[in-house]
């Protein structure tokens, strides 16, 4: 056989196991300092969960106090490396955070208003600097995570269905809010505006999107409803072009149960990124390393220096 017919022989066989392939790839892996958690909404002591990115699967971190029942929302400060949730049922939206350790949630305060009127948070996002802020219905408002209370802002007037995704890119700060309907835009608080980027691609069987997250590489999480079996699925897709061909991870499931839970939220955890080191001084003109010339230098100077001393030392 000849060179050129192997060749041909390769790329059809090649061409033959892209036909064969599954229509979704496996998931990205998370970068080393990621992690992903989300919580349970079903009526029972909310249940905080670190999610696997490759399955979906769920490991349970540990269970809250009764009074705490569902798990609406959540959202990583990443200055203070703390993670705020939101706890709603049908009397209360109340400000917490989860101990990532046991799971506890413990209670900040009622989300209410300048005129201490109830606001339900449909979902909330903090930003790198530490500002925080939820979205109920399609007004957008701050949020004092010392104290729950919130600031309306306006009305962000492009969101145009419920949104229980809001996430920041951690690399660019940019605020991203995910529609129920799949609509994904970008939030700026400051001109309270909303502008659309994309459009989740659902699979089959499935009409919402829920929970939101965005990754230190780049990768948006999805909360898709309904899951293939079960109450909700895990997805991914790169943000640069969300919503094309996404990549299942699988249903979210209790790992120790192998049963779902009601989880409406995805949110990343991650640690501050340690500060690049500086670079090495370079002589603009040459190009050359600077440092080793600075120590030639030095050199030199020691070397004139212990010559002037000689020559000093003979006329004296």
């Amino acid at each position: 056989m000849t060179f050129r017919s192997v060749l041909l022989v390769a790329g059809a066989t090649v061409a033959l196991l892209g036909i064969a392939a599954p229509v979704h790839a496996a998931p990205p892996a998370l970068p080393g300092t990621d992690h992903l958690f989300n919580a349970s909404c079903d009526g029972n002591p909310i249940t905080l969960f670190e999610l696997d990115s490759a399955t979906g699967v769920g490991t349970e971190v540990g269970s809250s106090d009764p009074e705490f029942t569902c798990g609406y929302g959540a959202a990583w400060d990443v200055t203070s490396q703390t993670l705020f949730g939101i706890s709603r049922d049908g009397s209360d939206s109340d400000l917490v955070t989860f101990d990532l350790g046991t799971g506890a949630a413990t209670y900040i305060g009622t989300m209410v208003d300048e005129t201490d009127t109830l606001v339900f948070a449909d979902s909330m996002v903090i930003d790198l600097e530490g500002n925080a802020y939820i979205v109920s219905d399609n007004r957008l408002y701050s949020l004092a995570l010392d104290t729950a209370e919130v600031t309306f802002l306006g009305v962000l007037s492009a969101v145009d269905d419920y949104s229980y995704g809001f996430a920041v890119d951690p690399s660019t700060g940019i605020l991203y809010l995910l529609q129920e309907d799949g609509v994904l835009l970008t939030v700026d608080p400051l001109e309270v505006t909303a502008t659309y980027v994309a459009t989740w691609t659902f699979t089959p069987g499935s009409n919402r999107t829920y929970g939101l997250a965005i990754d230190n590489a780049g990768t948006a999480w999805v909360v898709e409803y309904p899951g293939d079996e079960n109450y909700t699925a895990l997805w991914s897709t790169p943000l640069a072009s969300f919503g094309v061909a996404p990549e299942l991870s699988g249903d979210i499931v209790d790992a120790a149960t192998e049963s779902d839970y009601e989880g409406w939220w995805v949110a990343l955890v991650w640690s501050e990124p340690a500060p690049a080191p500086a670079p090495e001084p370079v002589l603009a003109a040459t190009g050359f390393d600077a440092a080793p010339l600075a120590l030639g230098g030095l050199l030199l100077a020691a070397a004139g220096a212990v010559l002037v001393a000689r020559r000093s030392r003979r006329t004296a």
